[in-house]
């Protein structure tokens, strides 16, 4: 498993200015997972958002988020690795 985590500026919910941006990813066999979390210390706001490789598209999900699980749906910020 790998993360990354960037401070990214000001929270929507208390706008402190420590707002995380972590990106995980696990691999196993086929398996891949990605994950991205936007989370405050400050106030404990917080909104994941993960990829499996083994999940249908929920027909709901707009196609261009599902399109690139390497950047996070809600800075847009690439993936380190």
């Amino acid at each position: 498993m790998s993360r990354d985590i960037l401070i990214i500026g000001g929270c929507p919910k208390c706008d402190g200015d420590q707002l995380a941006c972590r990106y995980n990813r696990f691999e196993k066999d086929d398996l891949r997972i990605i994950s991205w979390e936007h989370k405050c210390p400050n106030c404990g706001f917080r909104e994941t958002k993960a990829f499996r490789s083994d999940d249908e598209p929920a027909d709901d999900e707009p196609t261009d988020q599902l399109s690139d699980p390497a950047t996070c749906p809600y800075c847009a910020r690439s993936a380190p690795f």
